[in-house]
């Protein structure tokens, strides 16, 4: 399990040995086994954050490019599947004749 939030450099990690690590800015915070302890303070430490580091918002321009860039992915999605193997050609059958 990997959460971030990163404007504030705040990590919760789960190492190899079970322990879930609460981090903000490389110091260690919080070393537990239980997950929702670990989730839990992860959540309380980010909503504090997230008042220093305020999500900012998009310009004109940003909100345009992602527009052209989302309706041009969704385009392509529509003409074409990459993860469908081509159908393959059929043979056509063989005739007999007979006399």
């Amino acid at each position: 399990m990997n959460l971030s939030f990163i404007p504030a450099n705040l990590q919760l990690t789960k190492d190899k040995d079970g322990w879930y690590l609460v981090t903000l800015q490389d110091e260690e915070i919080l070393r537990t086994r239980t997950e929702k302890k670990a989730v839990a303070k992860f959540n309380a430490l980010r909503r504090e954050l997230e008042a220093q580091f305020p999500a900012r918002e998009l310009t004109k321009e940003e909100k345009t490019k992602l527009l052209l860039k989302y309706i041009s992915d969704s385009k392509v999605g529509l003409d074409h599947n990459s993860f469908r193997e081509p159908e393959k050609k059929k043979k056509s059958g063989s005739t007999r004749t007979f006399g």
